[in-house]
């Protein structure tokens, strides 16, 4: 089936469920109508049409269309955590700050075409990877980085009072249940806990992608198993983590859950 929208035809190659052609629909017509009123002009991309300005020497450009070709799961020439956008002809590398709790990608190129389609625009609000569209008095405005964490010291014992299993027994069951999925809750090293749905090992995802945590782990500057964490895939947030081995407060793991009197 063939959509049409304001910046050109979608031609899904998979049938797509209503009530995301609805949403993508909307969020195109929502596109065209900002553009329509800002200093964005429209130029003929082959069949698309992309959206063009020039702030400060430095060239934007956006495509919509594409926004919403990821968005219907096809391929795309930007990549899935990425938002459809050039800087000066590149992918300026623009993303989500909250990857895991990300809109369609549509929604936010509108939000995009909406930020930077006036003279002015609040500079904080500007994706880091688009700070050289700024002046220097704008850079100069923005507000300062957050402090950096302090560097984890090995052996540091935990100040929140919580009782934790043993590492030992984490350790045996994560070794002896490999390529298994597995929650657990353990303390991070700022003191809040962390409950997370993970695996380790090797193995082939939906979409054949390799996953290969100890790959990953030895891959490191620094051998996490000197500072009490193993690396681990995060299947909620579809990226490697690691885990506090010396922290963990519960975890359900081939058939057993052990819960400590901290568990929440």
């Amino acid at each position: 089936m063939i959509y049409k929208t304001p910046f050109g035809h979608l031609k899904p190659s998979t049938p797509i469920e209503k009530s995301k052609v609805d949403a993508v629909q909307r969020a195109l017509q929502w596109c065209d109508t900002i553009a329509a009123s800002s200093q964005w002009t429209p130029v003929p991309q082959g069949n698309s049409i992309s959206l063009r300005r020039t702030i400060h020497g430095q060239t934007i450009e956006i495509f919509p269309l594409e926004a919403a070709v990821m968005d219907f799961g096809m391929k795309s020439k930007f990549h899935a955590d990425h938002l459809p956008i050039f800087l000066n002809n590149k992918n300026a590398c623009v993303r989500p700050r909250h990857p895991r709790s990300r809109p369609l990608h549509t929604d936010m190129v509108a939000s995009m075409i909406l930020l930077l389609g006036r003279t002015e625009f609040s500079p904080a609000s500007v994706p880091r990877t688009l700070h050289s569209i700024l002046t220097e008095e704008q850079l100069a405005s923005l507000p300062p980085p957050p402090a950096p964490r302090g560097a984890y010291i090995p052996g540091r014992p935990s100040t929140s009072g919580r009782e934790f299993l043993p590492e030992s027994r984490i350790l045996e069951l994560t070794r002896h249940h490999s390529n298994t999925n597995f929650t657990i809750q353990f303390e991070k090293r700022d003191g809040t806990l962390r409950n997370m749905t993970a695996r380790i090992g090797a193995w082939i995802g939906p979409a054949g992608e390799e996953r290969d945590t100890h790959q990953v782990s030895d891959a490191m500057s620094y051998d996490p198993a000197e500072y009490n964490l193993k690396t681990v895939f995060d299947t909620e947030m579809g990226g490697y983590r690691n885990i506090a081995t010396d922290r963990v407060t519960e975890i359900s793991i081939g058939g057993d859950t052990l819960r400590s009197a901290s568990a929440e």
